[in-house]
């Protein structure tokens, strides 16, 4: 990666720090004692999956390779979010792992913070 100078790189770490809140609250979300959180859930995470299933990579993933000058930002190669974050504790985790991962937590999290509104918490 080039280079990209300071500004840019905070700019990075930015959007990484929010990817990895992100990351944490969808599988999470519902555990918050906060009813607007079990609502941001509901809504979110099912644009969160839209925009998985019509794209072919994560925008938060995208910019903040952008931001760092990744040369393969906005591909297949620029590498998947949940892998990094596994590679952190020594995981090497397959694509398909990764993406089943996703998939899994993120339903899990949509049902739980449903689960959550519907039990009145």
């Amino acid at each position: 990666m080039d280079n990209v100078g300071p500004i840019r790189t905070g700019l990075a770490n930015g959007v990484y720090f929010l990817h990895v809140l992100v990351t944490f609250f969808v599988p999470w979300g519902w555990i918050l004692p906060w009813p607007e959180a079990w609502w941001f859930g509901i809504f979110f995470i099912p644009l969160m999956l839209i925009h998985w299933k019509t794209a072919d990579v994560c925008i938060l993933s995208t910019i903040e390779m952008k931001l760092r000058g990744h040369p393969k930002a906005g591909t297949i190669e620029q590498g998947g979010f949940i892998q990094r974050m596994g590679a952190l504790i020594g995981w090497n985790m397959s694509d398909k792992t990764a993406v089943n991962m996703g998939w899994a937590f993120s339903y899990m999290g949509l049902i739980l913070c449903a689960l959550r509104l519907y039990i009145g918490g």
